[in-house]
């Protein structure tokens, strides 16, 4: 009986695949993938990061915008957006299985983030990056002011610029990296930290990486937390949002769906998937779901929804190694047209005691393929749906437009707003009307998106203005890379372009937004291989890897560093388990900086963040898994203003030339002015680790100095 099961299994799964690559004809509003598209040079990212964590004032910089807006857990961040932490402030985002940590006034830019590169800068701040896998072909770099650092084996990196961008600190905690600078490469080794000047690889000082301060175990509590994630055996760890889903809801094991992921916390009754949130634009996918609940990134851009045993569940699929998960922007059906861009995207509603255009949707369920609205090839078709699919459902005919699907006649499944709440970006919760089922028997039904075009309002959704923001001089900031920029699908917004000029425009909601120039920063960017010497504008110094030599100690010529290696008192195996706070031990952001890194000038010890941004607390949540107490969310003040009104920010030092400096010998605290560091840290006791990853650390050390802690608390762990 099971062989033919499976034998049945198997044969459905042949033909869906089969009936998937076929179009129907006499629909156009559904792209085939068969049919002449965009080449896979041309498909979209299969990566977008998420921000999944953040203390204090955080805020962001969309691509394409030029204001500032207070960050918004589960918003995908994708090339060109900018973040900034202000003071007392930290926030975590993660890209694929790789997580970036933030401290205090620390500036992040996402240079490019695609399928095989990730490329960040960093022009102020600190930035911690946990690279768990880097696999042959990927690539993850961050540029700042002094050096490029390229990861060359996966591990635990930290970069550290100074407040005037005069130098940068690179601690490599487990891996191994190599850092550029003019002409020459430098490699460093796990348990190393060294200082650098200028952007010709002069060493301040170097040696042995010192004991972790207040943020590195911070980022030691966040990995192990995400180390013993139940989830992770369900999913593959490249689904930004894994993590979340252990305090808030359970596994169970489906006779049709296999495992699938119950959501137990922040589920009202009557609750339906794609119902608590608001839509965005955000190139090159389009119309994007945000989701309010503080799991709701996973469950809403990979895999399906299924109404199971009287309750919704997220049937993620399997996990395929060979083949990373895609990215999708909101796998959903909408009613009245929408497949792939349809025309046809309307559906009458009752708005205000009148009838008025409305759109509604509907989760897709296992078995049912989505089409993008955007050009995309037959391989990246695939690639997004079967990723995706487990089951078969008997009633599904893939490619369909008047068919049934799994999850139309679902309680509550269907939701329903005015077309000017949908493209303006409203709470979809408060702009919810009711829909009369009765209209699926005569509406069109496709998997895809409306074809409306943006307006202003879109491309921020539901953020709120900030006045807060990284300084201005950061962004006029040279770095030092090894690719030159991209220019962000922001501003070459092909689908935005196709819905306007098809007449994509909802009556009272503005005119349509179409991007199609680059600001003049990217229109003199070198190709990647260009020489050194043809350095584009726009903040970038790029250097050729192929023109570089490796360069000794203190920036002499030799073969890199080789002779320090495995010298380091503080090196860590790859493997070694990350140490746990001492009893009573409390994790501050603003610890005496043991790392031996300057403080940002201008820091406001006590500075206040501008607004709260902490949600309340959820009843009945799971206890979190990470060990550190962050779960107070007080009240946030503003933060102290000058006489015009505006937020105070951290003064930026004219930059000092970088003159050649006489050497120094390397010891364990880089930067004698600082705070005084052990100088041999004990050596931490490697323990099994459940997963071939990356995790060491040292042992932390009790510190003295006074400490504070991020206010505004914001985190996907609700507090009890």
């Amino acid at each position: 009986m099971t062989t033919t099961f499976h034998r049945l299994r198997a044969t459905a799964l042949t033909v869906s695949a089969v009936l998937a690559m076929i179009p129907l004809a006499g629909h156009a509003q559904v792209p085939s993938p068969t049919a002449p598209a965009a080449s896979a040079a041309g498909d979209p990212p299969d990566r977008v990061a998420r921000l999944n964590y953040f203390a204090g004032t955080v805020t962001l910089e969309p691509a394409g915008l030029t204001d500032w807006s207070y960050a918004a857990l589960n918003r995908p961040l994708t090339t060109g957006d900018q973040l900034w932490a202000d003071a007392n402030a930290r926030a975590e985002l993660h890209a694929g299985s790789t997580a970036l940590r933030l401290d205090q006034q620390t500036a992040l830019d996402i240079v490019n983030l695609n399928d095989t590169i990730t490329q960040l800068k960093v022009t102020q701040g600190t930035l911690s990056a946990h690279v768990r896998a880097l696999p042959a072909g990927q690539n993850f770099e961050i540029d700042t002011p002094n050096v490029a650092l390229v990861a060359t084996a996966p591990g635990l990196f930290r970069v550290d610029v100074a407040a005037d961008g005069s130098s940068t600190t690179v601690t490599v905690r487990a891996g191994t990296a190599t850092v550029y600078g003019d002409g020459g490469s430098f490699q460093v080794n796990a348990g190393q930290q060294i200082q650098f000047v200028g952007t010709n690889l002069q060493q301040q000082a170097g040696g042995a990486a010192p004991a972790l301060d207040a943020f590195d175990q911070w980022v030691a509590s966040r990995d192990r937390a995400e180390d013993n994630s139940v989830s992770a055996r369900y999913v593959s760890r490249e689904i930004p949002g894994y993590e979340d889903l252990d305090a808030n809801g359970t596994w169970r094991s489906d006779p049709s769906y296999g495992e699938v992921w119950v959501p137990t916390v922040a589920v009202s009754a009557g609750w339906a998937p794609y119902h608590e949130g608001h839509w965005a634009w955000i190139a090159p996918w389009g119309w994007t779901w945000v989701d309010d609940a503080p799991w709701g990134f996973a469950p809403f851009h990979y895999g399906r929804w299924a109404y199971v045993g009287r309750a919704w569940a997220w049937v993620p699929g399997p996990v395929v190694v060979s083949q990373p998960p895609v990215y999708a922007p909101a796998l959903v059906a909408f009613v009245g047209g929408g497949g792939g861009g349809g025309a046809h995207w309307g559906v009458d509603l009752a708005i205000g005691g009148a009838v008025g255009a409305g759109v509604a949707w509907f989760a897709l369920g296992p078995g049912e393929p989505w089409h993008p609205a955007y050009h995309y090839s037959p391989t990246y078709y695939n690639r997004i749906n079967n990723v995706n699919i487990t089951n078969v459902h008997n009633t599904t005919i893939i490619n369909n437009i008047h068919n049934t699907y799994i999850n139309q006649n679902a309680p509550g499944a269907i939701t329903a707003v005015p077309a000017n709440a949908f493209v303006r970006g409203e709470a979809v919760a408060q702009a919810a009307r009711p829909f009369n089922a009765q209209n699926l028997a005569h509406a069109q039904i496709g998997a895809g998106a409306p074809a409306i075009a943006p307006v202003q309002q879109s491309f921020a959704g539901a953020l709120r203005p900030a006045h807060v923001g990284a300084p201005a001089a950061l962004a006029q900031r040279q770095v030092v890379a090894t690719r030159a920029p991209v220019v962000p699908a922001a501003y070459h917004d092909t689908l935005a372009q196709r819905f306007a000029a098809g007449g994509g425009k909802v009556a009272g909601a503005g005119a349509p937004v179409v991007r199609t120039a680059a600001p003049a920063a990217f229109t003199a960017v070198a190709h990647p291989g260009a020489p050194a010497t043809a350095a584009p504008r726009g903040g970038f110094q790029v250097i050729n890897r192929a023109q570089v030599h490796p360069v000794g100690p203190q920036g002499a010529q030799g073969h890199g560093n080789e002779a320090q290696a495995g010298h380091a008192p503080n090196a860590v195996a790859p493997n070694a388990a990350a140490p746990k706070p001492q009893a009573g031990e409390q994790l501050h952001p603003n610890e005496g900086h043991e790392n031996g890194v300057p403080r940002p000038q201008g820091e406001a010890p006590q500075a206040q963040p501008e607004e709260r941004n902490a949600r309340p607390s959820e009843a009945g949540a799971p206890v979190p898994h990470a060990p550190e107490a962050e779960h107070a969310q007080p009240e946030v003040q503003r933060p102290a203003e000058t006489a015009g009104g505006q937020p105070q920010h951290a003064q930026e030092a004219a930059p000092r030339p970088h003159e050649a400096q006489p050497a120094q010998a390397p010891h364990a605290n880089p930067h004698p002015a600082q705070p005084h560091v052990n100088p041999h840290p004990a050596a931490p006791h490697p323990a099994p680790h459940p997963e071939q990853h990356a995790q060491p650390h040292p042992a932390p050390e009790q510190h003295n100095a006074e400490e504070h802690k991020p206010e505004g608390e914001h985190k996907d762990e609700h507090p009890h």
